[in-house]
């Protein structure tokens, strides 16, 4: 099958756009931007690696580990960590294992609460989850995120500050944002999330064809919407 390298086009366009805001935010010193542009560019970063984590744009083995790698990176996250403890929740949705989609089990007062303890949780039990190949990799990963939070925080440039600590709070949200709330969204919500997928937004086409993906896991977020699956 030939890569999808249109759908990888869009997303790389994506995360240029948001990187180049951040860009533009540091340099202007703009807190405010850098915190927005830097939660779009997580996001950005966020639908490439899971688009990759199911192996969904067609990519040779050696570009797909390496896309996984960088693009979660972005996030300050491990993409080996993600796809290990995500591709369970799609064999196991919901099970007592699937601790990626535990926090849906929640009520969302306790899903919020938990939110930081979740997250330190689904990278320990990627960790443990892993072979020996897969423990170097995230070991790898999580010395690159902390390498580059390092450098972030020594900037001591508020933009640069800001785009660290949205990153951080994404994560430690990411229960919610990630786990909850798409399996938990009410009828109307799915229905506003449908009605902006002309966009062709990874949030309102992971949000709002939330099950579809579950039945097509390795269709590109960007054709949730379409009337059939591309088999091309």
């Amino acid at each position: 099958m030939k890569p999808r390298l249109g759908d990888l086009a869009l997303h790389m366009a994506r995360i240029s756009l948001c990187a180049s805001a951040v860009a533009i935010a540091s340099h202007i010193e703009s807190a405010a931007l850098a915190a927005a542009s830097g939660g779009s560019l997580f996001f950005a970063s966020f639908a490439l690696m899971h688009d990759v984590a199911h192996g969904a744009l067609r990519l040779p083995r050696k570009a797909n580990e390496i896309a996984l790698t960088l693009s979660a990176a972005l996030m300050l996250m491990s993409g080996h960590a993600l796809r290990i403890m995500h591709l369970r929740h799609h064999a196991r949705p919901l099970a007592p294992d699937d601790i990626e989609g535990a926090p849906a089990r929640l009520p969302l007062s306790r899903a919020l609460l938990g939110a930081p303890l979740a997250a330190f949780a689904l990278r320990a039990e990627a960790f443990r989850a892993a072979g020996p190949s897969g423990r170097r990799s995230q070991l790898a990963e999580t010395a690159l995120n902390l390498a580059s939070l390092a450098l972030l925080l020594a900037s001591r440039r508020p933009a640069l500050l800001a785009v660290a600590a949205t990153a951080a709070s994404l994560q430690l949200t990411m229960a919610v944002w990630a786990a909850y709330v798409p399996h938990n969204a009410p009828a109307w919500v799915l229905a506003a999330a449908r009605r902006l997928a002309f966009t062709r937004s990874p949030i309102a086409l992971s949000l709002g064809y939330h099950e579809r993906h579950h039945r097509i896991p390795n269709l590109p977020c960007s054709r949730l919407a379409l009337p059939s699956p591309d088999r091309s």
